[in-house]
């Protein structure tokens, strides 16, 4: 292997750093008008917009239906209800103030377990507002709790947040006469166009993704505005554009967590977890068919994911995906894993404060045995391979280190994981060789910032033993690559690049034939080497440009295609650890070291990986320190950068990461995904190191200054 484990620089970065990174908003087509939208005031009312020459409403982009924009009544604070079409975006948001609503104001209800009720509707054609249920059970729970001699209980709530990627959302579509072109800021270009097929009954569309400026699962979904924009572009003929403001962006789009836990958890007085009994309550926010789909399965996730990395034998859960009058929540990085991982560590947390233990000692008493693996959780996840115990060993020292530098005022924190990463059904690749000499690989994945461009080409080059300079990697567009699932689950790596594996593998078969055609010889009498076919017995040799001019002259197709079908997902695991300070006169929080230990399988790129973690570990601080979607009257109060916190480089620790590959994954990359796992336990390890300074139970984020002086 030359490049596969090493730390190759990105090679997207020139581009980007160098401001000539190609945006939504950077594309120009002459004649573009664009797009603003009419926004709900109200979390719950009956409209009527009044309809003009430069403005569309519901009733005119989806007759007789709410979805995806409403007719008659609106479902939440900043719904988009209609939309102007003017020559600038100025203009535009100027003749927003000259659309005439009238709003009939109705019953709202936020909060989720008042909705549970059904007293109030929050959409008045769902038959309940309770979404989804579902209880997940394993053993005999309700009977061991009886029987534990320690039984602890309380309430956990995840707070409701907000991605927020340095660029917003956006949609630029355009009929040219023959198909519907749409450029959109996507996690995912198939998924878009597959989604645009059924709304809009044709065929003919290509979705290209260009550069995304960040999404975190914000941009997972088809948005309302997307398919308006692309519906009007096609009746209009002309190109459209929307770019929302970030305020627009806040209110709208992206919120994620929001998730609660009642518990009761029996415990023997080692410190043995006996059993788990539970209620997962999700707020989804507004009944909108995408974006609850996508959530409520989160919902689902943080139920089953519950056990985290531990030997729990008894469980009961029932888990509510219940709908309410608040933006509509979708996938934020790690989509439930992170929610079931607070909920786990700060009961662990709380055990080891009962029993006056040390948390590292808890868990290790509680974790499953490597003689154990694939283990099934008592929900029915299966973890499919690792040694806990011993990277909760290998963390110890750099736990002990800490707690031997913490000074006055100082604590640490730990937090143990694991997730479920990789998921299918399938991903796509595609590998071609150019006449040129040059190979390129087109990815069915949907990267968008974190670096997956560098890691398919390291797999390409070595797979093809060639230089990655060799190498060019492309991705989202509909019309280079048949189709895609896209980028999300920490899933790109690891099965997009298996199924970059596969093709370049069958790629280099093809090369052989060729070179051995061009030798006149048959292929069992050459070998394929370091991008050259070598004749075993003379010695001849064709150079990889020249295997690819004799394979076009031959008429060998030097294009693969290849499909990597998903049987299971992988479990990648870890343990992180904090050093946080404390000042007691202002209630100010910082973290001065935070040092992860995790076991992701094959690590194709540390760069990369290391990087991840750094910025999914900030994003897990800073849910536990700062963010918060605070909400009044059914209205996000908080919907700019300049009152909706977030960490600078001030506020960023000194990061260590460390890496064991015992647990490696069944797919040809060995990998098992790195996207997610900072932000899946950042959160618990901050809230512990808090609670095991202050020796307080904090059952919700963020932990502010108030809360710390007391005034929780």
């Amino acid at each position: 292997m030359r490049y596969v484990g090493k730390p190759v620089r990105r090679v997207e970065d020139p581009k980007l750093i160098t401001g000539r990174g190609s945006f939504v908003d950077d594309i120009q087509i002459p004649g573009t008008y664009y797009v603003a939208f009419v926004r709900s005031k109200y979390p719950h009312a009956r409209i009527s917009v009044k309809p003009s020459q430069n403005v569309f409403t519901g009733s005119q982009i989806n007759p007789g239906k709410d979805f995806p924009i409403p007719s008659n009544e609106v479902i939440y604070a900043g719904q988009p209800i209609a939309a102007v079409i003017a020559r600038d975006r100025y203009e535009a948001y100027d003749l927003l103030e000259s659309v005439e609503v009238e709003y009939e104001q109705l019953p709202y209800e936020t909060d989720p377990f008042r909705a549970m009720e059904d007293k109030v509707k929050v959409y008045s054609k769902a038959e309940s507002n309770i979404y989804a249920k579902k209880e997940f059970v394993g053993g005999e729970a309700k009977k061991e709790l009886e029987q534990s001699p320690i039984v602890l209980s309380g309430e956990l709530h995840n707070q409701r947040i907000i991605a927020s990627p340095m660029e917003t959302r956006g949609t630029l579509a355009w009929f040219d006469g023959n198909r519907l072109n749409v450029w959109s800021s996507t996690q995912s270009a198939h998924y878009l166009r597959r989604n645009l097929v059924s709304f809009l009954g044709i065929q003919n569309i290509r979705v290209i993704q260009p550069d995304v400026g960040g999404a975190f699962g914000s941009k997972i979904i088809t948005h309302p505005e997307e398919y308006a924009v692309s519906f009007l572009a096609l009746k209009l003929g002309i190109p459209l554009k929307w770019i929302p403001t970030r305020t627009e962006e806040m209110l709208s789009a992206g919120h994620g967590r929001d998730k609660w836990l009642r518990y009761k958890v029996g415990v023997k007085r080692d410190g043995t977890i006996t059993a788990v009994v539970g209620t997962v309550v999700g707020n989804l926010g507004a009944p909108y068919r995408d974006a609850n789909d996508d959530d409520s399965g989160n919902v689902m996730s943080a139920a089953r994911m519950l056990p985290g990395p531990y030997r729990i034998k008894h469980g009961f859960v029932a888990a509510y995906s219940v709908n309410t009058n608040l933006t509509p929540t979708t996938s934020y990085r790690g989509a439930g894993r992170p929610e079931a991982t607070y909920f786990i560590e700060s009961i662990i947390e709380e055990i080891a404060e009962e029993l006056k233990l040390d948390p590292l000692e808890v868990r290790l008493r509680n974790v499953i045995r490597p003689e154990e693996m694939p283990y099934t959780n008592v929900f029915g996840i299966t973890y499919d391979s690792g040694n806990y115990p011993e990277l909760l060993n290998s963390a110890k020292s750099y736990y002990e280190q800490l707690k031997a530098e913490a000074k006055d005022n100082q604590c640490v924190g730990l937090a143990m994981y694991v997730e479920i990463t990789a998921f299918g059904p399938w991903e796509t690749a595609r590998v071609y060789a150019k006449y040129d000499g040059r190979i390129v690989v087109v990815t069915g994945t949907g990267p968008h910032g974190q670096g997956d461009a560098t890691a398919f080409a390291q797999l390409a080059a070595d797979a093809l033993e060639i230089s990655m300079d060799l190498v060019e990697v492309r991705w989202g567009d509909t019309d280079v690559i048949e189709d895609g699932i896209g980028t999300w689950g920490s899933r790109t790596v690891t099965i997009g690049g298996s199924a970059v594996i596969m093709a370049s593998q069958e790629l280099r078969k093809r090369l052989t034939e060729a070179g051995a055609k061009a030798l006149e010889a048959d292929v069992e009498e050459v070998e394929y080497r370091e991008g050259k076919v070598v004749h075993k017995k003379t010695g001849k040799s064709l150079e990889l440009a020249e295997i690819i001019k004799s394979a076009y002259k031959l008429g060998i197709s030097l294009d693969v295609t290849s499909v990597y079908p998903v049987k299971k997902p992988t479990s990648p695991y870890g343990v992180h650890m904090a050093l946080m300070e404390i000042d007691r006169e202002t209630g100010l929080i910082s973290v001065k070291k935070y040092i992860a230990v995790d076991d992701v399988g094959n690590v194709i790129n540390p760069l990369l990986a290391e990087g991840q973690i750094h910025g999914g570990a900030l994003q897990g601080i800073s849910q536990a320190l700062y963010e918060e979607a605070v909400i009044n009257d059914g209205t996000l109060q908080n919907p700019t950068f300049g009152d909706y916190a977030l960490p600078t480089a001030v506020e960023t620790p000194r990061f260590t990461w460390k890496y064991l590959t015992n647990g490696l994954s069944p797919h040809p990359t060995g990998s098992k995904g790195i996207g997610e796992a900072g932000t899946v336990v950042g959160t618990p390890v901050i809230s512990n190191a808090i609670s095991s300074c202050l020796k307080r139970k904090f059952s919700t984020m963020p932990i502010l200054l108030e809360k710390v002086l007391g005034d929780q």
